[in-house]
């Protein structure tokens, strides 16, 4: 590792910004911090698997790398070739990245990858090659290669990128006839956390935090930490980087931190590079007043600040409220705590206000022990000792902080912040991954049944609101629909932990009676956290407005799709709704006379 004995803590912490240029990833260079920062992902193993089986192959392989962007091609490419030196021998390998390299500023991107993968055309496959090539690409750039003109020529790769189901929201293990030719792993079947029965973890991203928290001889951060507070421990205590450093060392602040950024990426579907999670780390220990900041102006800061300047700069600010930080960030703040009401945080809340000292609640609801700086100067630095208007800001301050460590580090465990329905999504897509059907019943008949037929109001047990003519507020139309899931049985995975697996569940519903011509035109509807959360409302007695309507436009049209299939044509019901009163009547079909009838029902 280079030589880090004179830089100082945030020296080393500056190496995960951004704007670094250990954030930078190219091929050809693999550096002694992104070696000791390198954490193993399953998907890694994966592509290692193919590369050592293309070395001793007899033939020429192409090894597609696929994904989005940022997921980390590049680096564990550059960190293979570091490891390997056959990686580096240009007459057996050749290492492409799509999305950097190109041969001539006058070719296209398109007529680039055209020549560099001139040996697997169908023409090039039938000489015999020896050099294998790994190539980077990202989902689009390929399809939109195998869909240009060029693609003509190389129909075996297109052919097996669509068997694969490579472009598809699909995780194939279907055989190919040219497997011995084309491998490819797409980080996008991967994701940072992984699902179990118990709900979703990051060994990754936990994975990451030790690297930077844990107390070891060969860790830079821990080391730099070491030397900054043996040289001055008394400002040591007082420096808010240091103290935030020793609480994200806490295992229990962690697991929040991750599960955080676990509901982020479910929630807001936030995808997040390693790149932007080494940012966000380096954004939640150091406050922006001290972020541009040499390790000497840190410490004159330090000398000059006061007790509220200091809590201001504490981690649980640095988590939820440093907005414009990152995109993580402003996915955290629509997840953040203080969004949240429960009794219990009710109860303490209004302790704040009706007790003579509020730093009081912190003693006894919050593992102050934590903070060991902020224990000591809490009591003698009190707003509510002081009573003076200035002090009502940072009363406002300290309430906050309350709540946000009492969702980080409570005295006791609780459930003030539990959010059911996630919980509820994440399990059903564990098992919808891990096909378990068994235990998706009642998300089959009762979560997403229900909702079909309350959608467009309230049916009784077959009947579904149909749309007629205008949107009408006293006069409406139903008819009887039959519909069931639609399962097709596939042996489940044995796996209890899923490091690979879709981000929606695709459900299929058929309405009874009705011949299909085969499961891919039996309607289907792609569920992912934001619908499942608005079909529960929905069947919880929530009616969707237009906005709900507008953004969820696939349902509207899967449930159109099944309505069309209905016996609308044989009866239809009319209801009238008038003072709080609801009548129906009877639109019926008798084929035998050719005539209808109505009656009220």
């Amino acid at each position: 590792m280079a030589d880090t004995v004179s830089e100082h803590f945030i020296d080393i912490l500056k190496r995960c910004k951004q704007s670094s240029k250990e954030a930078v990833e190219n091929l050809e260079s693999f550096s002694t911090f992104k070696t000791y920062m390198h954490i193993q992902r399953p998907v890694e193993l994966e592509l290692e698997n193919h590369i050592n089986n293309a070395y001793t192959a007899l033939n020429a392989r192409l090894i597609l790398v696929c994904g989005g962007v940022g997921d980390g091609k590049s680096h564990i490419l550059s960190y293979l070739k570091n490891k390997y030196d056959f990686l580096n021998d240009p007459t057996v390998f050749y290492l492409h990245n799509d999305a950097t390299e190109s041969f001539s500023p006058h070719k296209t991107s398109i007529e680039t990858l055209a020549s560099v993968l001139s040996n697997f055309s169908d023409e090039g496959l039938q000489q015999n090659n020896t050099q294998n090539i790994i190539l980077a690409i990202n989902l689009g750039a390929l399809n939109n290669f195998i869909d240009s003109e060029y693609g003509e020529s190389f129909k075996r790769l297109r052919s097996y990128v669509e068997q694969k189901k490579i472009l598809e929201s699909v995780i194939s293990n279907e055989a190919s006839e040219d497997d011995h030719i084309f491998q490819y792993v797409n980080f996008s079947d991967y994701h940072m956390y992984q699902l179990t029965d118990q709900g979703p973890r990051s060994s990754y991203i936990k994975g990451i935090l030790n690297k930077i928290t844990q107390k070891t001889q060969d860790n830079p951060f821990y080391q730099a930490y070491l030397r900054d507070v043996a040289a001055d421990n008394e400002l040591a205590a007082k420096n808010p980087i240091l103290q935030n450093y020793e609480l994200l060392q806490q295992d229990i602040i962690q697991q929040r931190i991750i599960d955080l950024l676990i509901q982020a990426m479910v929630k807001e579907k936030l995808l997040i590079s390693t790149r932007a999670l080494l940012d966000f780390i380096y954004n939640i220990l150091v406050p922006s007043s001290m972020e541009n900041a040499t390790h000497q102006q840190i410490q004159n800061m330090i000398h000059s600040q006061d007790f509220e300047s200091y809590t201001k700069c504490l981690l649980p600010f640095q988590l939820f409220e440093k907005i414009d930080a990152s995109a993580i960030h402003q996915a955290i703040d629509r997840i953040n705590p203080t969004r949240i009401r429960s009794e219990v945080l009710d109860d303490h809340l209004i302790g704040f206000k009706s007790r003579k000292d509020g730093a009081y609640l912190f003693a006894q609801y919050i593992d102050i022990n934590h903070l060991s700086y902020f224990a000591r100067g809490l009591i003698p630095n009190s707003p509510w000792r002081n009573p003076e208007d200035k002090s009502q800001a940072f009363k406002r301050t300290l309430t906050k902080l309350f709540v946000y460590l009492y969702y980080l580090i409570p005295k006791a465990s609780h459930t003030s912040f539990k959010d059911k329905v996630y919980e509820e999504f994440m399990r059903n897509l564990f098992y919808w991954n891990k096909k378990e059907i068994s235990k998706l019943s009642k998300l089959y008949r009762e979560d997403v049944r229900d909702a079909i037929y309350k959608w467009n109001g309230e049916g009784n047990s077959d009947l579904i609101y149909v749309q007629i003519g205008q949107p009408q507020t006293q006069y409406y139309a139903l008819q009887k629909l039959e519909i069931e899931p639609h399962i097709i049985r596939t042996s489940s995975t044995t796996e209890n932990e899923l490091y690979k697996f879709l981000t929606m569940m695709t459900l299929q519903f058929k309405v009874r009676n009705v011949n299909y011509i085969d499961d891919n035109t039996i309607p289907s509807i792609d569920i992912d956290f934001s619908l499942y959360s608005l079909l529960l409302q929905i069947k919880n007695g929530y009616r969707p407005n237009k906005k709900d309507k507008f953004q969820f436009i696939k349902f509207v049209e899967f449930i159109d799709k099944l309505s069309n299939a209905g016996n609308q044509v044989e009866e239809i019901v009319f209801e009238s709704k008038q003072f709080g009163k609801s009548t129906r009547y009877r639109l019926k079909y008798d084929a035998t006379f050719d005539q209808y009838s109505f009656m009220e029902t």
